[in-house]
């Protein structure tokens, strides 16, 4: 009976569930702790927090909240499409991520260091089809 009926509420839950969300991320404010706070002097990569770059920018988060699933999605999507006009951002975000995968390595995480190093992957193949075409 819930899957049959179950449909008719599925708007008035998403935007119950959303609300709820943006209200839980007001009161919760930077999940990073302050003595994480990011000065203008710091290096976000050398910061002990899971990293990632980003085409404008980076991510941070807590050990304790993991890898975001999230991270570098675009780039894995099979529709993400590149051109040599982008090489430099690429590159970029390569070398940021194999920094990012030797830290991830040095401090233990596994299951974070592997996580770049795919990245890697894909952005070395991203850069060898700019190249070619």
């Amino acid at each position: 009976m819930s899957l049959r009926y179950g449909r008719l509420f599925d708007a008035t839950v998403r935007a119950d569930y959303e609300r709820a969300l943006v209200l839980a991320k007001e009161r919760l404010g930077p999940v990073i702790p302050t003595p994480f706070a990011i000065e203008a002097t710091t290096n976000w990569q050398e910061l002990p927090v899971i990293k990632a770059r980003l085409a404008g920018g980076y991510c941070l988060r807590t050990p304790a909240q993991g890898a975001c699933p999230y991270a570098n999605i675009c780039e894995h999507c099979p529709n993400f499409r590149s051109e040599r006009a982008f090489w430099p951002i690429l590159a970029t975000q390569r070398t940021d991520t194999e920094a990012l995968a030797a830290d991830a390595e040095a401090r233990g995480w596994g299951d974070e260091a592997a996580r770049h190093r795919r990245l890697i992957e894909r952005l070395d193949r991203l850069m060898a089809q700019a190249q070619a075409s």
